[in-house]
């Protein structure tokens, strides 16, 4: 039992670290320094303890979700808007994890290759929760421990390599306030900036999509969740932290990559250009708080551009990095196909071959339809307008009488949520372009089954 304690930790933590710990997470360690870390722990406490909560909810009650949600929720039209949003997400990470595998294999990303790679994971997925069923969880362990290691290592190389290589002034300076702001309490805050922080941090951690609630029905009686969550949000801020200093330190090697191909008559000026459009990105990244998330979202996976040709080893270095990335959204991928399969597979009453062939198939066409710039848009604004929103409908069963939890401090959290949802769709729909609001749309249709219980709970009986 021991055993399986320590594997559902380790199912837990993969789920949580997630491809957002290095999207998002990190700009805000950069652009405020220690009191974004500071401030971040605010909305991270508030998932905290409602994450507790959903999963102690069917762990003590030994209810199926939509059991629960059906029998004590009396909103059984809450599951299916839980559902909705989990294969948004699913898809959201599909499509980022694939995108970092061609990097992996020293190619540039191409809608052909991020395709054939969100195919193959999604078949890899689907495979391995088929057929090694009982193992899944041992494969999720080895690949957290893996990308973990490779997420920490990395800014260590990146650090020696670029440290032997920028010799530009200008460079350096760049560089070394980028390192210097992560650990500064001098950077100043700005409302927008740490509005779209509490948003970043709450999607980090993974509300909205019911999976606490599925863990908590299958879990075993003796695992302590309060120690489960407790180390993986530190796992997540080491991450964050990891992947800021990352950044400092490939802006240094951007600025330097710009030189010199200014300098060198046999560089393009398109090539140039090119150099200098990563450069500015990776600063607006560092150092701009109130830049919209749509427009910092692909910055990361710059990197790899502007250490390639200037830093030594840098093949070795993007693979470390972007397999690290993989990683991360891959043991979401896994956790959230196999929570969305349980869910179907109790509404729909089917069984779980077809449940999870249903969800793998569903969050493969959401990922491949990323690939198009627009339709990407539309799927990100979902999570980013209606996000919270959702965590908070998610977390109205525990308001009920028969679930043992905290009341007041469950509807103060479920009041934050509903805050900061409110404030991240008014701001959305009004700096959004069309297809933003598209995806605003989209996300605001999910809530229609929370209006549904009735003909539900008529259906069922």
């Amino acid at each position: 039992m021991r055993r399986v304690s320590l594997l559902m930790a380790f199912l837990i933590t993969g789920y949580i670290l997630g491809v957002w710990s290095f999207l998002l997470v990190p700009k805000y360690y950069l652009v405020f320094g220690l009191k974004g870390l500071i401030l971040s722990l605010v909305p991270a406490l508030v998932a905290l303890f409602l994450m507790y909560s959903e999963a102690e909810a069917t762990k003590k009650t030994r209810y199926l979700i939509y059991e629960l949600f059906f029998k004590i929720g009396k909103r059984p039209g809450i599951v299916f808007t839980l559902f909705m949003f989990l294969l948004t997400m699913l898809g959201i990470s599909l499509y980022y994890s694939a995108y970092s595998l061609p990097y992996v294999f020293g190619k540039t990303p191409t809608a052909t290759y991020v395709a054939v790679f969100e195919l193959i994971t999604m078949a890899f997925v689907l495979v391995l929760l088929l057929i090694a069923k009982g193992r899944t969880v041992d494969v999720i362990s080895f690949m957290v421990i893996l990308f973990v290691l490779f997420a920490i290592v990395t800014p260590f190389l990146v650090k020696g390599q670029v440290s032997g290589v920028v010799t530009s002034q200008a460079a350096k300076t760049y560089m070394e306030d980028a390192v210097s702001s992560i650990t500064s309490f001098d950077k100043p805050l700005t409302g927008l900036g740490v509005f779209e922080m509490m948003v970043a941090v709450l999607l980090s951690l993974g509300l909205g999509a019911g999976v606490y609630y599925v863990i908590g029905s299958f879990s075993p009686e003796d695992l302590d969740f309060k120690k489960v969550f407790g180390i993986a949000l530190v796992l997540q801020i080491i991450l964050g932290l990891a992947a800021a200093y990352t950044v400092a330190y490939s802006l240094g090697s951007a600025y330097e990559g710009f030189q010199r191909a200014v300098q060198n008559p046999d560089v393009s000026p398109e090539e140039s250009m090119n150099l200098f459009i990563h450069f500015s990105n990776l600063k607006q990244y560092t150092t701009n708080s109130t830049q919209p998330v749509l427009d910092t979202i692909d910055v990361f996976y710059s990197i790899p551009r502007v250490l390639k040709g200037n830093v030594p080893g840098s093949s070795e270095l993007t693979f470390l990095l972007m397999l690290a990335v993989y990683f991360a959204g891959l043991t979401t991928i896994i956790v959230m196909v196999e929570m969305g399969g349980h869910i179907i597979s109790e509404v729909m009453q089917i069984n779980r071959e077809k449940s999870l062939a249903v969800v793998s198939t569903m969050g493969f066409v959401i990922g491949a339809l990323m690939i198009s710039g627009g339709l990407k848009t539309m799927f990100l604004a979902v999570p980013l307008s209606v996000g919270a929103l959702i965590a908070a409908v998610e977390a109205y069963p525990l308001l009920s009488k028969e679930i043992e939890s905290n009341k007041p401090i469950t509807a103060a959290a479920m009041l934050f949520l509903i805050l900061v949802g409110l404030g991240s769709l008014y701001y959305n729909i009004t700096h959004l372009e069309a297809m933003g609001k598209l995806g605003i749309l989209l996300g605001l249709l999910f809530f229609l089954p929370v209006f549904m219980t009735g003909m539900l709970m008529k259906g069922s009986r």
